[in-house]
């Protein structure tokens, strides 16, 4: 499985003749794209986009790399549906000319260097102002997110990344069929111990995120009554967003919100909670991709 970072706003066409150059990168993007060749420069910080489902065996590919001699570090495709991406920067001493940018799996699971072709990029030649633009801005680069966003129909958590957003003084349904816990779980946020249960061959539990709780991200640990000196496991990742309207009435009431829902009879499951909320991270996320992809 695998996928990675950072929202794009459109995918380029894949239909194009083998061989032949495609428009340079000046969207900051680098599609999946096996018939093109893309003009970068050393220096090019861009997003390789994948969408999801889109290699021939059909399978999700998150956390899988895309690599190129061209690249500074290969990148780590996420999720962040409906794409795949990673961040990648082209090294300032990357050689002239073609090169492949292939996909393969982590480190730890390949059995050979080489693997489908994502797409190939031309590196032009840098002059001596070139590079020396090119070694300041990639002197500093900061490190990737591990955020994905799968979904809102996939069972959350998904990941131990699977990063979903609420807001402060919300109530959740949480549930999960992919990542099953019956037992306590802990987070800082939370405004109480929540137990997940079974409950039809899943587990559930209904938390409450605190009203003064500060946005952010926040982990979610297991706790392992019978080991409370174990070292706890991070089961989840959410971030919380601030209050809005009608969570600020209720908190001042006393009576926590149902997260992100227009209905009083039922609470709203993790997998589906605050998609406006999750929208405008993702867009600010591409906003600051795109101004870094410019510098």
């Amino acid at each position: 499985m695998g996928i990675s970072r950072a929202v794009v706003a459109t995918v380029l066409s894949l239909g194009c003749t083998v061989g032949t150059a495609g428009p340079a990168a000046a969207d900051g993007t680098l599609p999946y794209a096996p018939g093109k060749v893309l003009p970068v420069r050393p220096g090019d910080i861009l997003t390789a986009t994948l969408p999801d489902g889109k290699l021939p065996d059909g399978l999700r590919h998150n956390r899988d790399v895309v690599t190129s001699l061209a690249f500074l570090t290969d990148g780590v495709l996420r999720i962040h549906a409906p794409l795949l991406t990673a961040t990648v920067a082209i090294k300032c001493d990357a050689k002239p000319g073609v090169q492949k940018v292939e996909i393969l799996p982590p480190a730890g699971a390949r059995d050979s260097n080489h693997g489908p072709l994502f797409t190939q990029v031309r590196v032009e030649k840098a002059d001596a102002a070139t590079a020396s633009t090119c070694r300041s801005k990639l002197k500093n680069l900061p490190p990737d997110s591990k955020e994905e966003q799968w979904p809102k129909e996939t069972d959350w958590p998904a990941t131990d990344w699977d990063v979903r957003v609420f807001p402060a003084g919300s109530k959740v349904e949480a549930h999960s069929t992919l990542h099953s816990f019956d037992g306590p779980l802990v987070s800082p946020a939370f405004a109480d111990r929540p137990v997940m249960h079974e409950r039809k061959s899943e587990e559930w539990a209904t938390v409450t995120i605190k009203c003064d709780a500060k946005p952010g991200l926040y982990p979610v640990y297991e706790q392992d009554e019978d080991a409370p000196d174990t070292k706890q496991e991070v089961w989840a990742r959410y971030r919380v967003a601030p209050a809005d309207e009608s969570t600020r009435r209720s908190c001042t009431a006393g009576k926590p919100a149902l997260a992100g829902a227009n209905s009083s009879t039922k609470l709203v499951t993790w997998t589906a909670a605050s998609g406006a909320t999750l929208a405008a991270v993702a867009g600010a996320l591409l906003i600051i991709r795109r101004r870094r992809s410019r510098a």
